[in-house]
């Protein structure tokens, strides 16, 4: 039994020493783990923004786009001097999306405008007088 306690003696000094390395391999090993971490979440932030811009760029353009065809038809409507049935669909479903997607109110201004003009083109001897 005496020869046992020596031994565990020197067992249990080697494990005090160990420990410090043991911790430190651990710590070092968990550190690169959570800088990886720290890297993809920080890849993943910078692709998700980049994506964001994205679609407001793209938000933007349609907007723009809207608006360009929304005052085309404006300008169409109001050279021929009426704004027939089939052009009142396909401009309100136009203009309620637009307002939807935050459009500006230049193209409110026109849509009141246009929605005065009549649904029937003006008769031949109406356009003579």
């Amino acid at each position: 039994m005496e020869a046992i306690t020596p031994a565990l003696i020197a067992v249990g000094v080697v494990n005090l020493l160990m420990f410090p390395i043991l911790a430190w391999l651990i710590k070092r090993s968990l550190g690169n783990k959570l800088d990886t971490m720290d890297e993809k979440r920080d890849e993943a932030r910078a692709e998700q923004a980049e994506s964001q811009k994205q679609r407001e760029a793209e938000h933007a353009m349609l907007l723009a786009i809207a608006r360009t065809m929304l005052l085309d038809n404006f300008e169409k409507c109001m050279d021929k001097g009426y704004y027939s049935r089939e052009e009142r669909e396909i401009y309100s479903l136009m203009y309620h999306e637009y307002k939807l997607s935050h459009g500006n109110g230049v193209i409110d201004t026109i849509a009141e405008r246009i929605r005065e003009l009549p649904m029937e083109p003006p008769r031949e001897h109406e356009r003579e007088d």
